[in-house]
């Protein structure tokens, strides 16, 4: 790990047990072989399909699940073996903001207490300076410290976004791991959300883990962003880079899928994908292949090894970026 890595993700992989009748258990591999370094400082993203792995990654990095193999690696610590009462110092550096800000919140309590009660617990501040810091929360993410002895009930999708926001700040945290925290806000509201994380990050040197199926999201808050699919990473490149110059047949079809503002490109030759993801491929070689429109016999015997296209670029294509 180099000084300037935050986090490392080394082999990982997760596998959940599937049952299959009554006596046999099959098991679905959810996440296989993730290699990421997350540098500090800057915003990594992880795209794909919903189903793709990229929620479980998340899980796996913040501890909310036990990876069936490889490592975590965070400021230089090994994390993921770590018992409870060992990870605990370490919870308030690592924080995450769901994408269901309803749920996230417990709806019998006051938005001072959700504020409150994380950080008396980890003694970030003392009882006479909690109110303080609330109101300072409060005022952090755009919302008047008035409003704190009020329900979660009380506030619309994106103001109560802004509370999960808050709460996650309030450990002072190193990085905040982002699961589609604008997803299920309208257009208008995810714009002012993305900027106040923008804001965030420069004001507090945050790192974050912005996790999403939002291209157009994803691009403008992330520096580095890595592709998946069926709980592998097929692509990895800088933002520009690989939304500019994608090399991989699925990044492609992902671009393509997107909506286009500009009337001159609407009639661009697109890369289309059959198919869904989790549909059943023949053993062995790619795992993409099935829905690939440039598939090849080569790919049969290809692996989904991640191969170095040019500077900070990977591709697991077997055409080699040139699908």
């Amino acid at each position: 790990m180099t000084d300037s890595s935050m986090l490392e993700l080394r082999g990982l992989s997760k596998s959940f047990p599937v049952p299959d009748g009554l006596l046999r258990k099959k098991s679905f591999q959810a996440v296989r072989d993730v290699n990421l370094t997350v540098r500090r400082g800057e915003t990594f993203g992880i795209v794909g399909e919903s189903g793709c792995g990229k929620t479980t990654v998340a899980r796996l990095i913040m501890g909310l699940e036990k990876p069936t193999a490889g490592e975590i690696w965070f400021e230089g610590q090994r994390i993921d073996s770590l018992t409870e009462a060992q990870r605990r110092p370490l919870r308030p550096k690592l924080q995450m903001v769901f994408q269901d800000s309803g749920s996230s919140l417990n709806p019998r309590k006051r938005i001072v207490d959700i504020l409150a009660e994380p950080m008396l617990y980890h003694k970030v501040v003392g009882p006479s300076q909690v109110e303080a810091r609330v109101d300072g929360l409060m005022a952090q993410v755009g919302l008047p410290g008035e409003l704190k002895n009020r329900y979660p009930h009380e506030f619309s999708g994106g103001q109560r976004q802004r509370i999960c926001i808050a709460r996650a700040l309030s450990l002072n945290p190193d990085l905040l791991v982002l699961d589609e925290p604008v997803s299920a806000l309208d257009v208008s509201v995810q714009a002012q959300i993305l900027n106040l994380l923008r804001d965030l990050q420069a004001d507090l040197g945050l790192t974050y883990i912005f996790i999403g199926h939002g291209l157009g999201a994803v691009r403008y808050v992330s520096r580095k962003i890595a592709v998946m699919y069926m709980g592998r990473v097929v692509e990895v490149g800088d933002a520009d880079t690989l939304f500019d110059h994608p090399a991989h047949p699925y990044t492609r079809a992902l671009l393509d899928a997107a909506p286009v503002a500009d009337y001159a490109l609407r009639g661009r030759q697109r890369v289309t994908v059959s198919g869904e993801i989790g549909q059943e491929t023949p053993a062995g070689g790619c795992s993409f292949r099935g829905r690939c429109p440039f598939a090849t016999p080569a790919c049969e015997r290809a692996g989904m090894t991640l191969q170095l296209l040019s500077d900070g670029h990977l591709s697991a294509c077997a055409a080699g970026g040139d699908a």
